[in-house]
């Protein structure tokens, strides 16, 4: 999947911002991650994190965000304390109870809410929480069929002809963007 991705920079492209390069993660850090969370992390994530590393993924009417080692070490308590207060998806017990998405760790999210997460002990099974839902879905066993499923999710929403997922764009993390103004690639909205 890497290798069919483009690496774009639209705010650079419309001289807003200065070109940057890729914020990468290290093999290090994704090790040292693991250890810290007491677990391994699904296949596809630690290649999606050390080739492009922090930025937003585009396919049709999604835009994805992958979380770097880091950020899943510094917010993963604060999200299981959320889990534990606001539980919305009670219709999925048999397929993620509760506790064990309280213990699973979030990977990745996309820009309507829908977060994707594994339990330290599986982690080849990757649910998501959808924001619009109120039940959790197993959606795949890898890193690149989450993505692909969070991209399937967002044609279906625009009307777009199934299987014509084709451009694959990555917009990587740009520091001195000063506004929260998110400009997609071209011909990933169109």
């Amino acid at each position: 999947m890497i290798e069919d991705i483009e690496i774009i920079d639209p705010y650079a492209d419309r001289g807003l911002a200065p070109r940057v390069g890729l914020t990468l993660a290290t093999f290090d850090e994704v090790k040292k991650a693991e250890d810290l969370l007491g677990a391994s992390f699904p296949d596809g994530y630690r290649e999606f994190v050390t080739a492009l590393g922090k930025g937003t993924y585009y396919g049709w009417n999604t835009a994805i965000k992958v979380l770097m080692p880091s950020e899943i070490l510094s917010g993963n308590k604060d999200r299981q304390e959320f889990l534990s207060e606001y539980w919305f998806w009670e219709r999925s017990e048999d397929i993620l109870p509760k506790n064990e998405a309280i213990e699973s760790i979030a990977m990745c999210d996309n820009d309507i809410g829908d977060v994707v997460i594994f339990h330290p002990d599986a982690p080849e099974k990757l649910f998501v929480l959808p924001h619009e839902e109120e039940s959790a879905l197993l959606i795949g066993t890898n890193l690149t069929e989450a993505i692909d499923w969070l991209v399937e999710c967002g044609r279906e929403a625009t009307g777009a002809e199934a299987g014509t997922h084709v451009r694959r764009a990555f917009v990587p993390f740009n520091q001195f963007v000063q506004t929260q103004l998110v400009i997609p690639p071209k011909g990933v909205y169109e």
